[in-house]
């Protein structure tokens, strides 16, 4: 059977895709929460069924620019818990 060059081009974008997805999921991950007692509570409040903004607040408490800088380049931090879930 021989190919045609639609089914090369088809070929071609089905590679370039599978590429892409590959490269994505090849890319670092935020760590999660860590499982010690600073963050204990607010893993149990997520446990329980606590509203995940509400539990953020918290965060902003330990990590300011004084106390725990975040690193260069960071994205706000007013979504932590979706980057980094609690250990399970």
């Amino acid at each position: 059977m021989k190919l045609k060059s639609r089914d090369l081009f088809f070929i071609a974008i089905v590679s370039a895709v599978l590429i892409i997805l590959l490269l994505s999921t090849a890319r670092e991950k935020p760590k999660k929460m860590p499982a010690d007692d600073r963050h204990r509570p607010f893993s149990e409040a997520l446990a329980k069924g606590d509203d995940r903004a509400t539990v953020e607040t918290g965060c902003v408490v330990c990590h300011d620019p004084k106390a725990i800088p975040l690193p260069a380049g960071h994205p706000p931090k007013e979504q932590c818990l979706i980057c980094h879930p609690p250990q399970r």
